[in-house]
């Protein structure tokens, strides 16, 4: 399966997801607040329909900065009846359907969406799109206790988005030295086991688990891994196990998030 191929599910998968839990919540589970900061289950439900509505109609380029876009449209539809806003939703789903799978090849040119960059591959932004929606979806599901999909195409899409940027993290945000080797173990639906390692030029790569001696060592599940990495929680409320240089291992998930 292609990138894009592979993406594009993740995006469908979380969109039925949320379709489907949708229609079985509460005005009182409609109104509960989600990790993500001053946004309840409704505001998540206007955000991801005032994107997908925006994406459907062919994404002009917004006159401002990409918050500006998802603040408003998350304003348009904050307070419409939650029937209105599932509507809404229900009918946007076989149009968003076509485009992530008839008109994907089509779709592969900058501009296809808004803000696309020229200097960005298509399958670029398209994996931030299925990370974007399947957060969303956790977001929904740990609000009204309905835990599930954190083994699906978007998660694998999230795993992989901060496995990229994993490097980075170590080398610049948490300034691991040269010679360091940060080991990562993850259990649970996505289990993971591998190390960034920091050349002596300080360049940082992820390298398998036993290619290096381990500097620091943190073991967590992946639900816990996620959530740091999409700053929907804080290292002190969750279990990480640490061995070895324990400073940088917590420099390291301080600065684990990834999400905008």
């Amino acid at each position: 399966m292609s990138a894009h191929d592979r993406a594009a599910a993740a995006c469908r998968h979380s969109l039925h997801a949320l379709v489907k839990i949708g229609d079985q919540l509460t005005d009182e589970q409609w109104a509960a607040p989600t990790d993500c900061p001053g946004w309840t289950v409704g505001d998540v439900y206007a955000h991801v329909v005032s994107l997908e509505q925006w994406m459907a109609d062919g994404g002009e380029a917004p006159d401002g900065p990409p918050q500006q876009l998802i603040d408003t449209g998350v304003a348009r539809w904050r307070g419409a009846p939650r029937a209105t806003v599932l509507e809404a939703l229900h009918t946007l789903l076989p149009v968003r359907e076509r485009q992530l799978t008839d008109d994907l090849r089509a779709a592969d040119a900058p501009g296809w969406w808004g803000w696309a960059n020229a200097a960005v591959p298509f399958a670029v932004q398209l994996s931030a799109r299925a990370f974007d929606l399947w957060v969303h979806e956790q977001d929904v599901r740990r609000a009204v206790r309905r835990p599930g999909n954190l083994g699906s195409a978007g998660a694998q899409v999230a795993r992989d988005l901060v496995l990229q940027a994993l490097p980075r993290i170590v080398a610049k945000k948490a300034g691991a030295v040269p010679g360091a080797a940060v080991r990562f173990t993850t259990l649970g639906e996505l289990p993971q086991d591998f190390t960034v390692y920091v050349d002596e030029h300080g360049r940082a790569s992820v390298v398998p688990s036993d290619a290096h001696r381990s500097t620091a060592h943190a073991t967590l599940s992946w639900e816990a891994y996620a959530l740091l990495a999409t700053g929907r929680s804080t290292r002190d409320r969750q279990q990480v196990w640490l061995t070895g240089d324990i400073e940088l291992a917590e420099r390291v998930l301080d600065q684990l998030n990834i999400a905008p």
